[in-house]
């Protein structure tokens, strides 16, 4: 009976260790978080020394930067604008309907078609075209002197090709222009940077007017012609009562035409006009995070070099053969970059 429970346990000791093999320990396989402190410690002063010229040459950096400014406006579309489209579509039906849709009058989608039209490249272009604004968008190329764009040389070489209207127009949809909506409230905004806060705040006017002139257009040239088409039907028509609905009709169509002509901005208005900001009131760049993250990225390599630093020189103690091929194959690039 002894001997069976004796069987028995070796074997479950045999399942055990294969089940769960344990392997020796080797206690320098661990990696100790004091030992890495003491390579910090011992290599303090060359950290130090790569973070303090991280952050001096971040804070160089960003003084260095340009300046840039943001001025920015908000828009609400006019409520006035939905009530005409719906009576513009109970007056023509599907003729009012239409006209409403291609102005992006009334229903939920009017924020988005205006946000569609102020991100459009023609506003953008007629911005640029009507007030003149190719020097003040590339004034590093222009000779305000000579009123010419300057000559850039390259080796030698002339390059004669001045910024186009094409240029400007990628670089305000990149860089400067930036539209954003939010639906829920119901309003857009508009921004501009530029390294003149007055310019910045410039332009954001000239967009303001120029989306709405470019919606006045729209609305003016398609009441011109709803007019000439109702002015006709009336020299036709003979029935009273058929006049009289033609009268009404014409009579708002005369009351858009009006309406459209006495607002500023037509389509919406600004709770929130734009601004020329203080000179110290900066957009970009950002000189806190950016020494911030300098002195961060100087502190790893700082660290790195540490740790390779303190490898090589337990290597050259501990094992000076693969030090000493450490070191030839350093001189052997060192001699391929130099021929």
């Amino acid at each position: 009976m002894t001997d069976d429970i004796q069987r028995v346990e070796a074997k479950n000791s045999y399942q055990s260790s294969q089940i769960c093999p344990t392997a020796p320990y080797d206690a320098e396989d661990e990696i100790n978080l004091f030992d890495l402190f003491l390579v910090l410690l011992k290599r303090k002063w060359l950290i130090v020394g790569i973070v303090v010229f991280g952050g001096v040459a971040g804070v160089a950096t960003s003084l260095l930067m340009t300046k840039i400014y943001r001025s920015e406006a908000t828009m609400l579309p006019r409520e006035e604008e939905k009530m005409s489209s719906s009576i513009l579509s109970s007056a023509f039906g599907a003729l009012g309907s239409m006209v409403a849709g291609e102005l992006g009058l009334g229903g939920s989608g009017s924020l988005e078609k205006l946000q569609v039209v102020l991100q459009s490249r023609y506003l953008a272009q007629r911005v640029i075209e009507k007030y003149n604004l190719m020097p003040v968008l590339f004034p590093d190329e222009w000779d305000e002197r000579t009123k010419k764009w300057k000559t850039k040389k390259w080796f030698g070489l002339a390059d004669l090709t001045p910024p186009t209207i094409q240029d400007a127009t990628k670089k305000i949809a990149e860089d400067w222009l930036e539209v954003t909506s939010d639906s829920k409230k119901g309003i857009l905004k508009v921004s501009f940077d530029h390294s003149q806060p007055d310019t910045a705040k410039n332009i954001v006017d000239y967009y303001l007017l120029q989306t709405s002139e470019l919606m006045r257009e729209v609305v003016l040239r398609d009441a011109a012609e709803n007019i000439r088409f109702l002015t006709e039907q009336l020299d036709r028509t003979t029935d009273a009562l058929l006049r009289a609905k033609i009268y009404e009709s014409l009579a708002k169509e005369i009351e858009k035409d009006t309406f459209a002509r006495a607002q500023k901005y037509y389509g919406f208005y600004v709770p929130d006009p734009p601004f020329a900001p203080d000179l110290d009131k900066e957009e970009k760049p950002k000189r806190v995070l950016i020494c911030a993250l300098s002195v961060l990225a100087a502190f790893f390599v700082a660290a790195f070099i540490a740790f390779l630093s303190e490898y090589a020189s337990r290597l050259k103690t501990g094992d000076p053969e693969r030090y000493q091929q450490l070191k030839d194959g350093l001189r052997l690039r060192r001699k391929r970059s130099r021929a």
